[in-house]
C-alpha cells in the first residue's frame, strides 16, 4: 500500500526536475559551465586565439550537438579569465531555419539588423541576463549562433569597442582521440 502512493510522488518529482532544466537553460551558463565561471575552474580547454584580456578556447572531449546533429565548431570566450561567451558556428542553411524558428517560438520576435546590401545579418534575443544573436555571417560563407552573458559583455564593449570571435581557421575544432568518449553538451534543445 505504501509503494502505490509512493510512485504519484517521484512521478511528480522527476516532472519538476525536468522543468527546473528545461527552465534552466541558457540562463545559468553553457555546457555546464555558469556564467562569470574562472577559466582555472573549466576543464579540458584548448587555446585557438588571445586578444589580450579575452581569450577563447574550445573544450577537448566534448561533443556538442544541434537538434541532434554534431556540431564540431563550437569556441567559448573568456573575459579577464571569467565565461562570458559561446559562439557555434552553423554550416548549413536548414540548421539555420530552424535555430532561428526554434529561438523564435522560444523567445518572440528578435531585433533585426540589415548588412549594407539589405540583407539581414544578425537576428539578436534579449533573455534576461543572455543575449542571443544569429548571423548571416557572408565573410565566412555561413551562419553564426552567439550566447552572451551580459553583465560581462557589457564591459568587453566598454573596453574594446567591439567584440570580434575568431576568425574561421583550418584546425580542428574537435580533437578528441580515437576510442575517447566525449561528454555531449545540447546547444539549442530548451
Amino acid at each position: 500500500m505504501k509503494s502505490s502512493l509512493l510512485f504519484p510522488v517521484i512521478i511528480g518529482i522527476l516532472s519538476i526536475m525536468a522543468g527546473a532544466c528545461l527552465a534552466e537553460d541558457f540562463q545559468s551558463g553553457f555546457g555546464g559551465i555558469n556564467w562569470s565561471t574562472s577559466l582555472e575552474q573549466v576543464e579540458n580547454c584548448q587555446k585557438i586565439d588571445d586578444q589580450g584580456d579575452i581569450q577563447y578556447f574550445i573544450r577537448t572531449n566534448q561533443l556538442h550537438t544541434l537538434f541532434g546533429e554534431p556540431v564540431p565548431h563550437v569556441i567559448y570566450g573568456f573575459y579577464q579569465n571569467a565565461f562570458f561567451a559561446v559562439f557555434v558556428r552553423i554550416e548549413n542553411d536548414e540548421a539555420y531555419f530552424q535555430t532561428k524558428t526554434r529561438l523564435m517560438d522560444q523567445l518572440g520576435m528578435p531585433q533585426i539588423s540589415f548588412d549594407k546590401e539589405g540583407t539581414v545579418s544578425t537576428l539578436r534575443w534579449t533573455d534576461g541576463q543572455v543575449q542571443i544573436e544569429l548571423f548571416n555571417d557572408r565573410s565566412e560563407q555561413g551562419f553564426k549562433l552567439a550566447y552572451h552573458y551580459l553583465p560581462i559583455v557589457k564591459k568587453v564593449f566598454v573596453k574594446h569597442k567591439a567584440l570580434s570571435p575568431p576568425k574561421r581557421r583550418g584546425i580542428n575544432l574537435f580533437p578528441t582521440k580515437k576510442g575517447d568518449t566525449p561528454e555531449a553538451v545540447r546547444i539549442l534543445e530548451f
